[in-house]
């Protein structure tokens, strides 16, 4: 390598200068990235503080969906468009707005959950926001199904989807696939070994029909089958 003290003025001027130069490249490029993450960062924030149960109201919801699209439009990542879907979720269960715009933005929020699922499909919680609004929605039951099918092949053990997939899969039982109906069968073998008693409850409230659980456990399951059945008759 020369010698950078021997070399003349010219040539330590020219090295500086394409220093220079390289570093200002580096920061044009990465700049738009910096300002939305910056941008972002109270959506983030108060998605965070949502999950810990602390409600964000309406006219803060409009203004953290804003701030979410001023950061997929700096910088499209799919981080954003999922905070964004997260958002248009809760202001979708705002009762103090109209029917419509909840429903509104409802398919907004399933918009921009196809828009996350395009650049990380292995997104299981993601997935089953789309089936679920889809459900809501009246989509076709190819929609919803394919949805939730992706959602348990993206991650099959997830504590927290568990029972929400095995309600939803329990409601369009009769039109799943043989693929779907063996994916719902382990959900429901996995649900009972995770959450056995919220199982149980469900059952007994009638947001799990336990006919539907029978036919789904159906054939290897019977271990199973009778302990629900033993609970019920107590």
């Amino acid at each position: 390598m020369p010698d950078v003290h021997h070399q003349g003025p010219i040539y330590r001027y020219t090295l500086i200068l394409l220093i220079g130069v390289a570093a200002a490249v580096l920061l044009t490029l990465s700049w738009p990235r910096l300002r939305a993450s910056v941008s972002y960062l109270p959506v983030d924030t108060a998605i965070s503080k949502s999950w810990a149960d602390r409600k964000i109201t309406g006219e803060q919801l409009d203004g953290l969906i804003e701030r979410a699209r001023e950061s997929i439009a700096l910088h499209d990542n799919y981080r954003y468009w999922e905070g964004l879907s997260e958002l248009q979720m809760l202001s979708s269960q705002d009762t103090n707005k109209p029917l419509w715009q909840r429903r509104q933005a409802l398919e907004q929020s399933v918009s921009a959950a196809e828009e996350v699922v395009k650049r990380a499909p292995a997104n299981p919680r993601t997935w089953l926001r789309i089936a679920r609004a889809g459900a809501f929605l009246a989509y076709p039951e190819e929609h919803i199904a394919a949805a939730l099918k992706m959602s348990i092949l993206t991650g099959r053990v997830e504590p927290t989807l568990m029972l929400a997939r095995l309600e939803l899969g329990l409601r369009y039982l009769p039109g799943l696939d043989e693929e779907a109906v063996l994916l719902l069968r382990d959900q429901a073998v996995l649900t009972w070994v995770v959450h056995r008693r919220q199982m149980l409850q469900g059952i007994e409230n009638g947001s799990l029909d336990f006919n539907l659980l029978r036919e789904v456990l159906s054939g290897r399951n019977q271990d199973i089958i009778s302990a629900m059945e033993a609970h019920l008759v107590h």
